[in-house]
């Protein structure tokens, strides 16, 4: 999953200490900025996300349960569809986060080690 770092798309994964394509030359510091600034307002939606399908998750929750008693063990809950889904929902937007924030440390180590400001 390489793209270029000016893409926009999803984060490259699989290059320690080094988030771009490896046939792509080593990008400049105004580019390392303006990375680190799309990766910071990524984690903010993340972030977002990740609060809106959890609650989406604790609505279905109660919905889906208030007239089923027998489902008390969250492994039972899984067994309904919208409850599953809210949760492999919020699960996704984890995940999105979790690859936006590697990625983002990696760039702040690179402007670490260039010892520029772009490790905002």
């Amino acid at each position: 999953m390489t793209q270029s770092a000016g893409s926009g798309g999803p984060p490259m994964s699989g290059h320690r200490h080094r988030p771009w394509s490896v046939g792509r030359a080593v990008p400049s510091d105004a580019e390392l900025w303006t990375r680190t600034r799309m990766l910071v307002e990524q984690i903010e939606v993340a972030q977002a996300e990740i609060v809106l399908h959890r609650a989406a998750y604790e609505r279905a929750t109660e919905e889906e349960t208030a007239d089923r008693p027998w489902l008390r063990s969250p492994v039972e809950r899984l067994s309904i569809a919208r409850i599953a889904r809210a949760l492999a929902a919020e699960l996704a937007a984890v995940g999105r986060f979790r690859v936006w924030a590697e990625e983002l440390h990696y760039l702040q180590e690179e402007a670490r080690a260039r010892g520029c400001g772009a490790a905002g």
